[in-house]
């Protein structure tokens, strides 16, 4: 009856353990979303900003989300990163549609992460459009 308890606590142990080593990439995401939660800082920024500018900005930020969505340790912030494209792609669209306008000034939240292998930094929200400005050709 003892073998039977052993060869049982035996493969018992091994499975959790095979359970562990497999889920060590989303342990590690996880405990670097609670790090970025924990240490991050938001700052308000005024910007006046072109549709170009806008777009590069943007897809520098779309650039920063892909490589860390494909990093193990990074991918959860790569989540919050895509939260802040998606609601601050509005002015992109915006300033796209409406071709008579040449810039718009905007307050939106910046975030910035540091940690002793990266600082990431990225617009975190929608922020507010401040004024218009026209006569773009």
């Amino acid at each position: 009856m003892n073998k039977h308890i052993k060869k049982i606590s035996i493969i018992l142990s091994a499975v959790i353990l095979i359970v562990i080593l497999a889920n060590i990439p989303n342990i590690l995401a996880h405990a670097k979303l609670y790090s970025f939660e924990n240490n991050k800082k938001v700052e308000t920024e005024t910007k006046v900003v072109t549709f170009n500018e806008i777009f590069d900005i943007l897809t520098q930020q779309r650039e920063l989300e892909g490589e860390l969505k494909n990093s193990t340790k990074y991918s959860l912030i790569g989540d919050e990163v895509r939260k802040g494209i998606d609601e601050a792609s509005g002015y992109e669209r915006y300033l796209a549609e409406n071709k008579q306008i040449k810039s718009i000034k905007i307050r939106i939240p910046i975030t910035t992460y540091k940690d002793n292998e990266k600082t990431i930094e990225f617009i975190s929200g929608k922020g507010k459009m401040l004024e218009i400005f026209k006569n773009r050709k």
